[in-house]
């Protein structure tokens, strides 16, 4: 697991040893970026569920201001402290040790507002509507901000609501990347 590209190209991650997380593979990393890469410099961007803290070190390295990373787990927190270090990464960040929704009322109530939320749910996860109306719901997305939620291509994923659509979805192998957008409504959108 590596830095794809940007200013921490090259560096080795630390993956995790013997357990269930499963980071994002390079090629669809790879995938992801060049898609959202006008909208990441100068941004504000959420790494949800974590997990290594990959994703949001790769929007560091290509410019994002500011990445918050969303992991209630010690090991995976750990991981993401230990890559934050290895890239020599001190600031433009933010850890939030809290599981995704009650760190969504949080950041709700802080006013914070962000350009794309990525998350990353456990392999059987199985509550993406609830994940996705509250995320909506938060509200946490600027105008034109976008959420992306990667999943198992057989997972139940839903195309959209009155608060979200679905615009794009990039199948590689057996994983998914879900690309949304939402109806803004309230301080975010202000």
């Amino acid at each position: 697991m590596r830095v794809i590209s940007g200013i921490y190209r090259g560096r080795r991650l630390i993956g995790p040893r013997g357990s269930q997380m499963r980071p994002t593979g390079d090629r669809l990393k790879e995938t992801l970026f060049d898609i959202l890469s006008p909208a990441i410099p100068d941004s504000t961007f959420v790494d949800a569920f974590a997990g290594t803290g990959a994703i949001g070190i790769e929007a560091l390295s290509r410019g994002a201001r500011t990445v918050v990373f969303i992991e209630s787990s010690r090991e995976s927190l750990s991981l993401i402290r230990q890559n934050l270090d290895a890239c020599r990464i001190a600031g433009g960040f933010r850890i939030v040790p809290l599981d995704v929704f009650t760190a969504l009322r949080v950041l709700g109530r802080e006013g914070f507002a962000c350009d794309v939320f990525f998350c990353d749910p456990p392999y059987r996860w199985t509550e993406y509507r609830s994940l996705l109306d509250t995320i909506a719901g938060a509200p946490i997305l600027v105008p034109d901000g976008h959420i992306i939620v990667e999943h198992h291509r057989k997972a139940d994923v839903p195309d959209c609501d009155g608060r979200y659509r679905l615009v794009r979805r990039i199948r590689q192998g057996d994983q998914c990347l879900s690309i949304y957008t939402v109806r803004v409504v309230g301080p975010a959108g202000s």
